[in-house]
């Protein structure tokens, strides 16, 4: 029965998220995109908070979301100088893996949003939160049923960069850079970035298999020590 509300807060949430981009859009243009960033924050909270019916969110748990959001920040700036190669994606993922869907949804949409201060805020920034957001929320879900190995990593990253990331963030190019909504010019913008999408991909998964043991085996003993597993 938890489960099942859960899932519908979930889907509810999602679509409140989606039905904010379609407004900063269709109805802002692009303007106003920090109260959209906002909003995308405050849906990513309240998701997290749903699964605490009877208890509020320990200290230790919101601390371990703090150090991801941390390190994912951090990560994305140090890898300022190779263009779509960053390791911020990778802690998303492990993040939504140990912590579960709503917390890999929050560190998503709080580290780009504050990442993008030192590269740059605009209308961009709602489609790369909420896109890096829906990654570490599915991450969470796939890996609570599929094993975590190199090779079930290395799939999901390829795969929801290319799929999920790519396809959400590159809605912002289409609307705002091609200025228009046809056929070609949809082909021509996932065309274009799906060389870029694929390099982030690629190295979104090296960067898992590197890091998901330590950071992981990390974040296992923590929650062992504060009695958090699930």
């Amino acid at each position: 029965m938890k489960k099942r509300r859960e899932a519908i807060v979930w889907s509810v949430l999602l679509l409140v998220c989606v039905a904010i981009l379609y407004y900063s859009l269709f109805a802002l243009e692009g303007k106003n995109y920090y109260v959209v960033s906002i909003a995308l924050i405050l849906s990513s909270i309240i998701m997290f908070l749903v699964r605490f019916e009877n208890r509020s969110p320990s200290v230790a748990e919101i601390s371990m979301i703090a150090v991801m959001c941390a390190l994912a920040i951090v990560a994305r700036i140090s890898f300022f100088a190779v263009p779509n190669i960053k390791p911020m994606a990778a802690l998303v993922i492990i993040t939504g893996i140990s912590l579960g869907a709503e917390a890999g949804f929050m560190t998503g949409m709080l580290s780009a949003f504050v990442s993008n201060f030192y590269f740059m805020q605009g209308a961009h920034t709602p489609f790369q939160m909420f896109a890096l957001g829906v990654v570490g929320f599915f991450a969470g879900i796939v890996f609570s049923k599929v094993p975590v190995n190199k090779l079930s990593l290395s799939v999901y990253a390829i795969g929801a960069i290319l799929v999920l990331y790519g396809g959400i963030v590159d809605i912002n190019t289409l609307y705002y850079s091609m200025g228009e909504n046809t056929w070609e010019s949809i082909v021509t913008t996932y065309g274009l970035a799906f060389g870029f999408n694929l390099i982030h991909a690629i190295s979104t998964a090296i960067f898992l298999m590197i890091l998901h043991k330590p950071i992981l085996n990390k974040l296992t003993r923590v929650k062992v020590k504060y009695n958090l597993i699930r």
